[in-house]
Protein backbone atom coordinates (compact mmCIF):
# COMPACT_ATOMS: atom_id res chain seq x y z
CA UNK A 1 0.00 0.00 0.00
CA UNK A 2 1.63 3.33 -1.51
CA UNK A 3 2.40 6.10 1.20
CA UNK A 4 1.00 9.08 -1.04
CA UNK A 5 0.03 12.58 0.00
CA UNK A 6 -2.62 13.79 -2.44
CA UNK A 7 -3.27 17.76 -2.59
CA UNK A 8 -7.38 18.50 -2.45
CA UNK A 9 -9.78 20.88 -2.89
CA UNK A 10 -13.12 20.91 -0.44
CA UNK A 11 -15.57 22.98 -2.10
CA UNK A 12 -17.99 24.07 1.12
CA UNK A 13 -20.44 26.22 2.00
CA UNK A 14 -17.70 28.76 3.03
CA UNK A 15 -16.21 28.06 -0.18
CA UNK A 16 -13.24 26.74 -1.71
CA UNK A 17 -10.60 25.25 0.74
CA UNK A 18 -7.32 23.54 0.40
CA UNK A 19 -5.51 21.04 2.14
CA UNK A 20 -3.37 17.67 2.39
CA UNK A 21 -4.85 14.06 2.02
CA UNK A 22 -2.70 11.07 3.13
CA UNK A 23 -5.08 8.34 1.78
CA UNK A 24 -4.19 4.71 3.54
CA UNK A 25 -0.90 3.80 4.17
CA UNK A 26 1.14 0.95 6.01
CA UNK A 27 3.70 1.65 8.48
CA UNK A 28 5.08 -1.05 10.79
CA UNK A 29 2.26 -3.54 10.25
CA UNK A 30 -0.41 -0.69 10.89
CA UNK A 31 -2.60 0.97 9.04
CA UNK A 32 -2.96 4.75 9.08
CA UNK A 33 -5.08 7.59 7.14
CA UNK A 34 -4.28 11.43 7.50
CA UNK A 35 -5.24 15.14 6.97
CA UNK A 36 -3.32 18.07 7.26
CA UNK A 37 -3.77 19.22 10.23
CA UNK A 38 -3.22 19.01 13.68
CA UNK A 39 -4.87 17.56 17.10
CA UNK A 40 -8.33 18.36 16.76
CA UNK A 41 -8.29 21.15 13.74
CA UNK A 42 -7.82 20.33 9.96
CA UNK A 43 -5.65 22.76 8.32
CA UNK A 44 -6.78 23.96 5.38
CA UNK A 45 -6.32 27.32 3.08
CA UNK A 46 -8.59 29.82 0.94
CA UNK A 47 -6.03 29.05 -1.86
CA UNK A 48 -3.18 26.96 -3.04
CA UNK A 49 -0.72 29.30 -2.65
CA UNK A 50 -1.41 29.71 0.76
CA UNK A 51 -1.34 25.83 1.02
CA UNK A 52 2.06 25.54 -0.35
CA UNK A 53 3.40 28.43 1.91
CA UNK A 54 2.37 26.52 4.82
CA UNK A 55 3.74 23.11 3.46
CA UNK A 56 7.52 24.71 3.14
CA UNK A 57 6.76 26.17 6.07
CA UNK A 58 5.39 24.27 8.81
CA UNK A 59 7.12 21.79 10.87
CA UNK A 60 4.48 21.04 13.46
CA UNK A 61 1.63 19.15 12.24
CA UNK A 62 -0.16 15.50 11.90
CA UNK A 63 1.34 15.27 8.27
CA UNK A 64 5.39 15.96 8.93
CA UNK A 65 6.05 12.28 10.02
CA UNK A 66 4.70 10.84 6.65
CA UNK A 67 7.16 9.17 4.25
CA UNK A 68 6.12 11.70 1.54
CA UNK A 69 6.26 14.82 3.31
CA UNK A 70 9.49 15.81 2.95
CA UNK A 71 9.60 15.71 -0.67
CA UNK A 72 6.51 17.29 -1.03
CA UNK A 73 8.16 20.52 1.07
CA UNK A 74 10.52 20.66 -1.97
CA UNK A 75 7.90 20.22 -4.64
CA UNK A 76 7.13 22.58 -7.51
CA UNK A 77 4.19 24.60 -6.32
CA UNK A 78 1.94 22.51 -9.12
CA UNK A 79 2.02 19.76 -7.01
CA UNK A 80 -0.15 21.22 -4.88
CA UNK A 81 -2.72 22.09 -6.87
CA UNK A 82 -5.71 19.54 -6.72
CA UNK A 83 -5.74 17.05 -10.05
CA UNK A 84 -9.43 16.72 -11.37
CA UNK A 85 -9.85 13.39 -8.99
CA UNK A 86 -8.62 15.15 -5.79
CA UNK A 87 -11.40 17.84 -6.31
CA UNK A 88 -14.25 17.14 -4.23
CA UNK A 89 -17.69 19.31 -4.37
CA UNK A 90 -19.64 18.52 -0.97
CA UNK A 91 -21.85 21.51 -0.97
CA UNK A 92 -23.18 20.23 -4.68
CA UNK A 93 -24.47 17.02 -2.81
CA UNK A 94 -27.59 17.66 -1.99
CA UNK A 95 -28.16 19.31 -5.93
CA UNK A 96 -26.47 16.17 -7.47
CA UNK A 97 -29.03 13.91 -5.64
CA UNK A 98 -32.22 15.87 -6.50
CA UNK A 99 -31.80 15.63 -10.32
CA UNK A 100 -31.76 12.13 -12.79
CA UNK A 101 -28.41 10.21 -12.16
CA UNK A 102 -26.10 10.08 -14.65
CA UNK A 103 -22.58 8.51 -15.00
CA UNK A 104 -21.02 11.93 -14.08
CA UNK A 105 -23.12 12.92 -10.89
CA UNK A 106 -23.16 9.52 -9.17
CA UNK A 107 -19.43 9.79 -9.65
CA UNK A 108 -19.37 13.09 -7.59
CA UNK A 109 -21.49 12.18 -4.74
CA UNK A 110 -19.10 9.31 -4.71
CA UNK A 111 -16.36 10.72 -4.26
CA UNK A 112 -17.95 13.11 -1.97
CA UNK A 113 -19.48 10.45 0.18
CA UNK A 114 -16.31 9.34 0.28
CA UNK A 115 -13.98 12.18 1.36
CA UNK A 116 -16.33 13.32 4.03
CA UNK A 117 -16.39 9.39 5.46
CA UNK A 118 -12.89 9.91 5.81
CA UNK A 119 -12.60 13.09 7.51
CA UNK A 120 -15.36 11.81 9.70
CA UNK A 121 -13.57 9.25 10.25
CA UNK A 122 -9.72 10.43 10.91
CA UNK A 123 -10.92 13.61 12.92
CA UNK A 124 -13.23 11.64 15.44
CA UNK A 125 -16.48 13.79 14.01
CA UNK A 126 -19.51 11.72 16.03
CA UNK A 127 -22.24 13.51 13.25
CA UNK A 128 -20.38 12.27 10.53
CA UNK A 129 -20.04 8.71 11.92
CA UNK A 130 -23.08 8.47 13.01
CA UNK A 131 -24.54 9.52 9.39
CA UNK A 132 -22.34 7.07 7.15
CA UNK A 133 -22.86 4.34 9.87
CA UNK A 134 -26.60 4.72 10.29
CA UNK A 135 -27.30 4.67 6.89
CA UNK A 136 -25.55 1.57 4.68
CA UNK A 137 -27.62 1.58 1.53
CA UNK A 138 -24.70 5.01 0.52
CA UNK A 139 -22.72 2.67 0.01
CA UNK A 140 -24.49 1.28 -3.54
CA UNK A 141 -23.02 4.84 -5.01
CA UNK A 142 -19.88 3.28 -5.07
CA UNK A 143 -21.32 0.86 -7.66
CA UNK A 144 -21.91 3.36 -10.47
CA UNK A 145 -24.58 4.45 -12.33
CA UNK A 146 -25.74 0.80 -12.93
CA UNK A 147 -27.05 0.84 -9.49
CA UNK A 148 -29.68 3.61 -9.94
CA UNK A 149 -31.01 2.43 -13.74
CA UNK A 150 -34.26 0.83 -13.87
CA UNK A 151 -37.54 1.21 -11.40
CA UNK A 152 -35.56 -0.63 -8.64
CA UNK A 153 -32.39 1.67 -9.54
CA UNK A 154 -35.10 4.61 -9.14
CA UNK A 155 -36.14 3.82 -5.96
CA UNK A 156 -32.10 3.47 -4.62
CA UNK A 157 -31.51 7.30 -5.88
CA UNK A 158 -34.45 8.71 -4.43
CA UNK A 159 -33.37 6.89 -1.02
CA UNK A 160 -29.92 8.07 -1.10
CA UNK A 161 -31.57 11.90 -2.08
CA UNK A 162 -33.86 11.51 1.44
CA UNK A 163 -31.03 10.05 3.58
CA UNK A 164 -28.70 13.47 1.97
CA UNK A 165 -31.79 15.56 2.76
CA UNK A 166 -32.28 14.48 6.31
CA UNK A 167 -28.59 14.61 7.26
CA UNK A 168 -26.23 16.48 4.68
CA UNK A 169 -26.32 19.90 6.49
CA UNK A 170 -24.95 18.26 9.67
CA UNK A 171 -22.17 16.32 8.18
CA UNK A 172 -21.15 19.71 6.38
CA UNK A 173 -21.52 21.76 9.67
CA UNK A 174 -19.37 19.53 11.47
CA UNK A 175 -16.66 18.98 8.79
CA UNK A 176 -16.33 23.00 8.42
CA UNK A 177 -16.40 23.27 12.42
CA UNK A 178 -12.78 21.62 12.82
CA UNK A 179 -11.56 23.59 9.50
CA UNK A 180 -8.51 26.40 10.58
CA UNK A 181 -6.34 28.17 8.14
CA UNK A 182 -3.47 28.73 10.03
CA UNK A 183 -1.18 32.60 8.78
CA UNK A 184 1.28 31.78 6.29
CA UNK A 185 3.95 34.16 5.08
CA UNK A 186 2.98 36.92 2.54
CA UNK A 187 6.15 36.84 0.47
CA UNK A 188 6.07 32.66 0.70
CA UNK A 189 2.51 32.99 -0.33
CA UNK A 190 3.49 35.47 -3.42
CA UNK A 191 6.62 32.66 -4.26
CA UNK A 192 3.94 30.26 -4.43
CA UNK A 193 1.89 31.95 -6.71
CA UNK A 194 4.77 33.17 -9.27
CA UNK A 195 5.31 29.57 -9.68
CA UNK A 196 1.57 28.56 -10.73
CA UNK A 197 0.97 31.11 -13.16
CA UNK A 198 4.49 30.38 -14.61
CA UNK A 199 3.84 28.51 -17.91
CA UNK A 200 4.63 24.91 -17.92
CA UNK A 201 7.83 23.53 -19.27
CA UNK A 202 7.34 21.56 -22.79
CA UNK A 203 8.54 18.12 -22.83
CA UNK A 204 11.37 17.39 -25.02
CA UNK A 205 10.68 15.58 -28.18
CA UNK A 206 11.69 11.99 -27.33
CA UNK A 207 11.59 10.35 -30.93
CA UNK A 208 13.37 13.46 -32.44
CA UNK A 209 16.45 12.42 -29.45
CA UNK A 210 15.95 8.78 -30.31
CA UNK A 211 16.57 9.85 -34.01
CA UNK A 212 19.62 12.06 -32.96
CA UNK A 213 20.78 8.68 -31.32
CA UNK A 214 20.75 5.80 -33.28
CA UNK A 215 22.19 8.57 -36.24
CA UNK A 216 25.35 8.21 -33.83
CA UNK A 217 25.23 4.61 -33.64
CA UNK A 218 25.23 4.25 -37.47
CA UNK A 219 27.90 6.75 -38.31
CA UNK A 220 29.91 4.77 -35.41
Amino acid sequence: MAADLVPIRLSLSIGDRYTVWAPRWRDAGDEWEAFLGKDEDLFAFESVADLVAFVRSDTDNDLVDHPAWKDLTSAHARALDPAEDGRFDLVAVEELVAEKPTEASVAAVASALAIASSLGSVCELPAVSKFFNGNPSLGTVTGGIENFTGRAGHKRWNLIAEIIGRGWDDVLTAIEGIITGPEVAAALSAEAAEELAEEPEEESDTPESTESTETTETTE
